[in-house]
């Protein structure tokens, strides 16, 4: 298998899924999205399995180096890579910009009236 080394920022988490093996065995995975740095910078979805979904800790916005094997599987004659995580440093967390209601001086602007004349349409184009 071929070893990689991804370093970046996650900036998305996908749900979690679980199922049993046909060997009877239960198993969880969670993907997560991670961007690289550098110029030509690329998005990369890695998949990490049953405990070291708890263990590594790994949230959105933290900047992160993950070591993962790659590998493909066949199946109905299409061939599917997966990059699986098996190490994560969290080297930071960046900050991920807030939302918040605009704050007004005094009062929030006025709606503009509404008339009551039916008689003709009133939208503004």
């Amino acid at each position: 298998m071929a070893q990689l080394t991804i370093k970046g920022k996650i900036i998305a988490e996908l749900p979690e899924k679980g199922g049993t093996s046909k060997n009877g065995k239960e198993w969880r995975s969670k993907e997560y999205v991670v961007v690289e740095h550098g110029e030509y910078s690329k998005r990369v979805c890695v998949q990490v399995m049953n405990d070291k979904i708890d263990a590594l800790g790994l949230a959105v916005g933290q900047e992160v180096e993950i070591q993962c094997d790659v590998d493909a599987r066949e199946w109905n004659g299409k061939w599917f890579n997966s990059i699986t995580c098996w190490k994560a440093t969290i080297t930071g967390v960046s900050q991920a910009p807030t939302t918040s209601p605009p704050q007004y001086a005094s009062e929030p602007p006025k709606q503009p009236a509404v008339s009551q004349n039916n008689d003709r349409d009133d939208l503004p184009f």
